[in-house]
């Protein structure tokens, strides 16, 4: 982790920052040009953890988390190790309900291969965002009200995870709770094959006032910020988790798309996939090591657009390269 400042020394660094806005464009107005690449609401918000600097553009909007929800998931998980409820070392059976084809690399063994430890379920969720995986984690953590008091605990607000993700598609798709027999993957996607799609297209409409499974840029920052500066998991959970985010391997063209070659970045990306040219959520949040050791917590949330893939992946990356230009 970057070198702490005194408090003077935070204080200087904050009034070089304002400083120089005066000699530049404001980061908040930077950002909000480069919302209008897309047709879509961006909400960002960036926190530098050494000096407590603090920037946002619609910071206090819900967005869906998306896959972003594995994040706060992977730490509840890691806090129950901490209660010795789990160990890292267990062997945990993927259940038939829990596989999820897709994004996964556990769905593709499976069922030849149906148990994995603990650890290795969180690396997956975590640095390859592996649904099946999720599935799992949610199920043996408690679920949404076991999420819901671990974020109380910790004082967490902005950040909800009410739902699995598969839960939260097929709410999206207007699919009422199936049958526990169909409550596989080729079942679930049966029924959303079977919905027609002008309702499926309400649906996910309609699931942009939800407020389940949402977060804010300015949450998730503080969210971010509270786990680097280790004041929610312990000393090895905090590395072990920083690790894993550091080794994410979706989309390299979000947050990290524009930084030099070779800057670090420990993040957890969310998408949801489009229905009739409209993205619910392409998100991106972690932390960016910048030059000299110092770090700034960056969150990108787009929601509602109707721009493809590579122009939203590119609207996130021109946020986080502001950002780090900003304090670089």
């Amino acid at each position: 982790m970057g070198t702490r400042l005194t408090r003077r020394q935070s204080l200087l660094a904050c009034g070089g920052a304002i400083a120089a806005a005066g000699t530049r464009t404001a980061l908040p107005d930077q950002w909000r040009a480069i919302a209008r690449g897309t047709d879509g609401v961006v909400g960002a918000a960036a926190l530098h953890l050494s000096s407590g600097a603090h920037f946002h553009l619609n910071g206090d909007d819900r967005f869906p988390l998306a896959s972003v929800c594995k994040l706060p998931l992977a730490m509840h998980i890691l806090a129950l190790v901490e209660e010795r409820k789990l160990a890292l070392s267990d062997e945990i059976e993927i259940l038939p309900q829990d596989v999820w084809a897709g994004v996964s690399v556990i769905e593709k063994s499976w069922p030849a291969k149906r148990r994995y430890s603990l650890r290795r379920l969180v690396e997956l969720v975590v640095a390859q965002s592996d649904n099946t995986a999720e599935e799992t984690l949610f199920r043996i953590g408690g679920q949404g009200p076991a999420l819901a008091a671990r974020l109380r605990q910790w004082k967490v607000e902005g950040v909800r995870v009410d739902r699995s993700e598969r839960q939260c598609d097929l709410d999206r798709n207007g699919i009422a709770a199936p049958p526990w027999s169909q409550w596989t993957d080729a079942g679930l996607r049966a029924l959303i094959a079977k919905t027609p799609e002008a309702d499926r297209y309400r649906a996910l409409k309609k699931s942009l006032e939800d407020p389940r499974d949402t977060g804010t840029p300015n949450a998730t920052v503080q969210l971010l910020a509270r786990l680097f500066r280790g004041s929610l998991l312990s000393a090895a959970s905090t590395a072990l988790l920083i690790d894993i985010l550091k080794a994410t391997t979706s989309f390299p063209t979000r947050l990290k798309g524009l930084l030099p070659p070779g800057t670090v970045v420990a993040h957890k990306t969310g998408s949801i996939g489009s229905l009739k040219g409209l993205a619910l959520g392409t998100n991106d949040s972690g932390v960016i090591f910048l030059p000299g050791g110092a770090q700034v917590a960056v969150s990108v949330y787009l929601k509602d657009s109707t721009r493809d893939d590579a122009t939203r992946d590119r609207v996130i990356a021109r946020v986080a390269k502001a950002a780090f230009d900003w304090w670089s």
